[in-house]
């Protein structure tokens, strides 16, 4: 519920700050006043209404867990106080408005997509309250009370709804792998027949590069390899020439065996390369197309185990799909059984339903009300769909005020059978263009409808007045700067005369409006 409004700069409200109250709140005042711009700045608050202030700030409490509401969904941290939330919702508006939770800032679509948990406004031809969904939820909670066996079922159809769905979807991925198998196993066959067919080995490509590039120089090498050591020969005569003389050449002796011996291990080495160009050319190019493809010989060989798993998966997907198929059956049949349990349960509790709604709806002066039970394919709540009907008319060619009157009814026979509903309804002037013995009954109904909700309503009839909780009188002082005030008895009964005579109070009229409103408590 609301229990703190301030509002700042809006085109009636130059600074309002007022404390509001559970249950039904009416406000009332003369044509003009400032009163649908209030109702406006509580809706802007929440984006349901773009903002015609520049600061609207409120604070509520709310059962956040039992309305389903979870704020870390929305990107918003929340801090739980017992059982409830106080939240602080609040729009600034300079050149653009800018929504904010307990002062982090929310964008204006997901505000109003947590405010439709618990707001619900009737002005015009809008809302869930005549839909399939909201009906549908209303006769499964009468069924509920009724028989212990019928949520247990519900969720059972649930639950095989989804499995239903995920085995359809599965099933569909396979048919369409299906029908691209034999292109995929074809393409998985060849790739892995290329694959074999090299055979490629780990760091080969490196090696035979290495051996390329010594086949390229392997006769020039030879050639100078030759030379060179027929030029050590002839250091043979430097070595004696070194002994006659008496010197020391035991290092040069050595360091011309070590160099010979490089040499000559060189010259085998390539004497020894047994290599045909022609076939080594041939593998490094096969070897390059591997890396030019996968990246690297060890890459290759891991795409060929991939695909050679792939191949595997394919050949069994046919058995796969058979086994899907058959849970897909079974599956369909228990969903259908289900099904069916659910519409016979609906079809024995539908009278009852629609009597409800008559009681409520002859209370609001309407014409008898029908529900239609009809079957479509199978879908989340069952097979079941309910249409309503005013008399013969659909609900799509009525009057806004029939429509709403019809709204009202509904959210009745909700609270009635105990559907959780709660929140914030906000009715503007709901009552218009309605005859006494009609604005009575909605008056009754919304009364009854304060238990479960908090209420804020315009009217210019005494009705709402009468049984309303708090009655607030809306004005229009100097410089059309409009207040608001919370009514003690006294002033109640003066604003309930004043909607009764007109303008022109006199003590006739204040004696029947004190005692309309004695009787009224009295009751």
């Amino acid at each position: 519920m609301i229990t703190r409004i301030l509002i700042n700069k809006s085109p009636a409200f130059e600074h309002l700050e007022l404390h509001l109250h559970h249950g039904f709140n009416v406000l009332s005042g003369i044509s003009g006043s400032g009163k649908s711009i209030f109702l406006h700045a509580i809706l802007s608050a929440f984006g349901l209404k773009e903002p015609n202030a520049a600061l609207v700030e409120i604070h509520l409490k709310l059962d956040l867990q039992s309305l389903g509401i979870c704020l870390e969904d929305f990107g918003i941290a929340s801090e739980m106080l017992d059982s409830y939330d106080e939240l602080v919702v609040s729009v600034l508006k300079k050149q653009n408005a800018r929504y904010f939770i307990n002062n982090q800032a929310i964008s204006k679509k997901k505000l109003s997509e947590i405010a439709h948990y618990f707001i619900k406004y009737i002005s015009i031809k809008d809302g869930n309250e005549l839909e399939n969904d909201y009906m549908l939820h209303i006769l499964d909670a009468l069924t509920g009370q009724k028989d212990s066996q019928f949520y247990p079922i519900l969720e059972d159809y649930k639950q095989t709804f989804y499995e239903h769905k995920q085995c359809k979807i599965a099933l569909q991925e396979i048919e369409e792998t299906q029908k691209n198998i034999e292109n995929l196993k074809d393409f998985a066959q060849f790739e892995i027949d290329k694959i074999t067919k090299i055979q490629p080995k780990p760091g080969e490509y490196e090696k035979l590069m290495h051996d390329k590039k010594m086949l390229s120089k392997r006769e020039k090498v030879m050639e100078t390899c030759h030379r060179a050591l027929q030029e050590l020969d002839n250091l043979d005569s430097a070595h004696k020439a070194l002994e006659l003389l008496g010197i020391d050449n035991t290092h040069f002796f050595a360091n011309i065996m070590e160099i010979r011996g490089h040499i000559e291990n060189g010259l085998n080495d390539f004497q020894n390369l047994d290599i045909e160009p022609e076939a080594l050319l041939e593998r490094i190019g096969e070897l390059a197309e591997i890396n030019r493809k996968y990246g690297s010989e060890e890459a290759a060989l891991q795409h060929l185990a991939m695909q050679q798993e792939k191949l595997k998966e394919y050949e069994h997907i046919t058995f796969d799909k058979k086994q899907l198929e058959k849970q897909y059956t079974q599956l369909t049949n228990k969903l259908t059984e289900l099904a069916n349990i659910l519409h016979q349960k609906r079809i024995a509790m539908l009278p009852a339903f629609i009597e409800q709604l008559n009681h409520f709806a002859t209370q609001l002066r309407l014409e008898a009300v029908t529900l239609e039970q009809t079957q479509t394919q199978p879908y989340q709540y069952g097979i079941d769909m309910l249409h309503i009907y005013l008399a013969t008319k659909q609900k799509n060619v009525l009057s806004s005020g029939e429509y709403n009157r019809m709204r009202l009814a509904m959210l009745c026979v909700a609270a009635s059978c105990n559907t959780h509903d709660t929140g914030i309804l906000i009715l503007d002037e709901i009552d218009a263009n309605l005859s006494g013995e009609e604005s009575e009954g909605v008056a009754k109904l919304l009364q009854f409808l304060s238990k479960p909700y908090q209420i804020f309503a315009i009217s210019h009839q005494p009705f709402m007045p009468l049984l309303c909780d708090k009655h607030y009188l809306v004005s229009k002082g100097e410089g059309h700067i409009s207040t608001i005030k919370l009514l003690n008895k006294k002033e109640r009964i003066k604003e309930i005369a004043r909607m009764i005579s007109g303008s022109k109070l006199n003590q006739h009229a204040l004696s029947y409006a004190e005692k309309l409103l004695q009787q009224q408590e009295k009751s």
